[in-house]
C-alpha cells in the first residue's frame, strides 16, 4: 500500500488532476507534451489505484490546507454514515468529537507555520464521530502530498472498535485471572499456615511426650522407693540406703533432662573464629571411642581453607555425628570422613555403612526427645541442628535402610561473604 501511494504522489507531482474517490471516476488529467506513452502508463496506474481505493477496507480521505474534504472513498461512507455530498466541501473536523473538533484547524495552521507534527507522518489512535453522533476508536495515519500548485493531506483511517473490545475483554480476563491467582495464593498461604500450625502442635505433642517419658520413668522409680520407705515396718539399713540411692539417681536423671532441654532452648550465640578443620576432626576422632570392628577412612586435601565457626560449639556437632555413626554399626562397618570446597563453604561428609533410616525416621532426627535408641534422651541431633543454624551452617541428610547414612555439613569459609 505504501509503494502504491508513493506512485500516486509521483503522478500528482507530474500531472495536475482531480478525481472523486467516492465515485472512483477520474475527472481530468493533463498529458505531459511528448509523452503519450507515459500518459497511458499513468492512466493505467490511476485505474489500478481507483480499484484499490474503491475496495479498500480502510477509510481514505483527502483534505486541502484548510481542512476541507476533497475526496473520500466508499469505506469512509460506510464507516461514518455520511454520503459523499454531505462530506465533500466540508471541513474534516465534522468527523471529530470535542476537543479535536475545535482544535483541528489550529493543528493544521500550526503545522504549516512551524512544521510541528502531531499525527502527520506519525500515526496515532484517535476518536471518530459518526453521523448519528456515536463515537468509535480509530487508528489514523496522515501523509502530505505537495504539488506545484498546492498542498494536500491524505488520511487513512482504520476502525479499531473490535480490537479495542478484544483488548478490554483481555484486560478484564487478566484482571479476573489475577484476582483468581491472588485468591488461590491466599488460600494456599492460609493452608500452609494451618499446616504449619498443625505441624507445630504435632511436634509439640511429640516433644511433650518425650519430656513426659524422660521424667515419668524416673518419677515412677522415685514413687516406688518412697512408698517402700514410708510403708516398710522394719526396713534394714541396707534396704533403706538402696532406695535412697535410687531416689537420688532418678532425681539426677530428671535434672539432666531438664538441664539439657534448657541448654537447647538457650544455646548461646556463637563466638566465631578461624578453625583448622582437619586438626579439629582429627582431635575428635582421637577422643571418640570407636570399636575395633569399625574402620575409619579420612579424605582431606592439604589445601582445605580455614573455616569460620564457634570453636567450642562446632566440635559438638561432629562428636554427635560420630557417636550416631558408631551406634548405627553394632556389628561393625566403615566410617568415611571427607571434605571438599563448595564456595563459600567447606562441605564435610560423614558417611557410615550402618543400618540406615527410613524416610519417616530421617525427617524427625532433629526433634527434641526423639530417638530410636534404647538409651539416651534424643537431644543430640536437636542440639546439632541448633548449633549449625546459629553458626550459619547447613546440613543435608541421606539415608537408606540397610545401606547406611550420610551427613553433609556445609561450614562457611573464613573471610568469605555469605
Amino acid at each position: 500500500m505504501t509503494a502504491t501511494f508513493a506512485s500516486l504522489n509521483r503522478i500528482i507531482l507530474a500531472h495536475a488532476f482531480s478525481f472523486n474517490w467516492a465515485s472512483m471516476t477520474v475527472l481530468s488529467t493533463t498529458t505531459v507534451p511528448g509523452s503519450a506513452k507515459r500518459s497511458m502508463h499513468d492512466d493505467e496506474q490511476l485505474a489500478i489505484l481507483a480499484s484499490v481505493l474503491r475496495t479498500a477496507v480502510d477509510a481514505i480521505i483527502i483534505i486541502d490546507q484548510r481542512g476541507t474534504i476533497e475526496s473520500a472513498n466508499i469505506a469512509t461512507e460506510r464507516m461514518f454514515g455520511f454520503s459523499p455530498g454531505e462530506m465533500i466541501g466540508q471541513n474534516v473536523k465534522m468527523l471529530m468529537p470535542s476537543p479535536d473538533h475545535e482544535q483541528h484547524d489550529g493543528y493544521l495552521e500550526r503545522y504549516q507555520k512551524t512544521g510541528e507534527r502531531h499525527i502527520i507522518g506519525i500515526g496515532r489512535e484517535v476518536t471518530g464521530k459518526r453521523k448519528d453522533g456515536s463515537l468509535f476508536p480509530l487508528h489514523l495515519g496522515v501523509s502530505e502530498v505537495e504539488t506545484d500548485q498546492r498542498k494536500l493531506f491524505t488520511g487513512i483511517l482504520r476502525d479499531i472498535s473490535e480490537l479495542k473490545a478484544a483488548e478490554a475483554e483481555l484486560k478484564q480476563l487478566n484482571a479476573t485471572l489475577d484476582q483468581r491467582v491472588k485468591a488461590q495464593a491466599a488460600e494456599l498461604q492460609q493452608a500452609q499456615l494451618e499446616l504449619v500450625e498443625k505441624e507445630k502442635f504435632a511436634t509439640l505433642g511429640r516433644i511433650s511426650g518425650g519430656i513426659a517419658h524422660e521424667i515419668r520413668n524416673p518419677l515412677n522409680a522415685i514413687k516406688t522407693s518412697a512408698y517402700y520407705l514410708l510403708n516398710a515396718q522394719t526396713p534394714s539399713p541396707a534396704k533403706t540406703q538402696e532406695h535412697l540411692t535410687r531416689i537420688d539417681r532418678q532425681v539426677t536423671v530428671i535434672d539432666s533432662a531438664v538441664t539439657a532441654l534448657s541448654d537447647l532452648a538457650r544455646l548461646p550465640e556463637p563466638q566465631a573464629s578461624e578453625i583448622d578443620l582437619k586438626a579439629m576432626i582429627t582431635g575428635i576422632l582421637r577422643e571418640t571411642k570407636l570399636p575395633g570392628n569399625v574402620t575409619v577412612q579420612q579424605h582431606f586435601t592439604e589445601e582445605l581453607p580455614r573455616i569460620w565457626a564457634d570453636e567450642k560449639q562446632l566440635p559438638i556437632v561432629f562428636k554427635n555425628l560420630l557417636r550416631n555413626a558408631r551406634d548405627a554399626m553394632p556389628d561393625g562397618g566403615s566410617l568415611i570422613l571427607s571434605a571438599r570446597v563448595d564456595e563459600p563453604f567447606v562441605v564435610v561428609t560423614v558417611r557410615d555403612s550402618g543400618i540406615g533410616m527410613p524416610p519417616e525416621i530421617a525427617q524427625r532426627v532433629a526433634e527434641p526427645f526423639f530417638s530410636t535408641k534404647a538409651r539416651g534422651m534424643g537431644l543430640g541431633m536437636a542440639i546439632t541442628t541448633a548449633i549449625l543454624e546459629k553458626n550459619q551452617c547447613k546440613m543435608r541428610l541421606e539415608s537408606e535402610p540397610g545401606r547406611g547414612t550420610s551427613f553433609d555439613i556445609s561450614i562457611p569459609i573464613a573471610g568469605q561473604s555469605r
